[in-house]
């Protein structure tokens, strides 16, 4: 699919049977741009940022290149084609691929997120003009909860969540070993098994 695409080629063309799915059909029969440029420059967008033999798909930043880049429009909202998106995913990714896709998006994030937060210790709650400590009611000092124990654990788990990715990833690297053109299976010979 990826290896059909260069700038002018229509997705539609290239690959009809897109069109059999009614989500798909639905897109390109309301694109009334010429020759469906527009809905075949979305669906060219969403392959590059979803299949793995892309060279945007280890990007973090995909969507947002494959918007200015293949659709030419910086401005481009994907939510709003968030069913395209989807429906592309169930009908054209196995269950692995889309398991693999999300532990993807959930680490990037995840790691951004953790990445944002600031690492502190358990400290005692002051009075932001006077720096001094400030008490309860009953007179003890108040204790504002640290990040420093929370963020250690999470930078811990990381290794089992990775060791995890890596597990779906090589369960279909070695499918797409073992699967020729057409989803069909390989001979052992052309799987090297032999």
């Amino acid at each position: 699919m990826i290896g059909s695409y260069f700038k002018g080629n229509n997705f539609w063309e290239v690959i009809p049977e897109f069109r059999v799915i009614n989500a798909f059909d639905s897109f390109y029969r309301e694109d009334n741009s010429k020759s469906h440029e527009f809905s075949s420059n979305v669906m060219w967008g969403i392959a590059f940022c979803l299949r793995r033999e892309s060279p945007m798909y280890n990007l973090p930043d995909k969507w947002e290149l494959a918007a200015k880049d293949i659709i030419g429009n910086d401005k481009f909202v994907w939510e709003d084609y968030s069913v395209i998106v989807n429906t592309f995913k169930q009908s054209y990714m196995t269950q692995a691929e889309r398991s693999l896709l999300s532990w993807e998006e959930l680490m990037t994030k995840r790691d951004k997120y953790l990445k944002g937060q600031e690492y502190y210790f358990d400290q005692y709650l002051t009075d932001e003009k006077s720096g001094d400590n400030i008490k309860s009611r009953t007179g003890q000092l108040i204790t504002v909860k640290g990040t420093a124990e929370q963020l250690d654990r999470a930078f811990s788990t990381t290794p089992k969540m990775y060791s995890d990715f890596f597990k779906i990833k090589k369960s279909i690297e070695d499918d797409d070993i073992k699967r020729g053109k057409g989803n069909k299976v390989k001979s052992m010979s052309d799987s090297n098994e032999i």
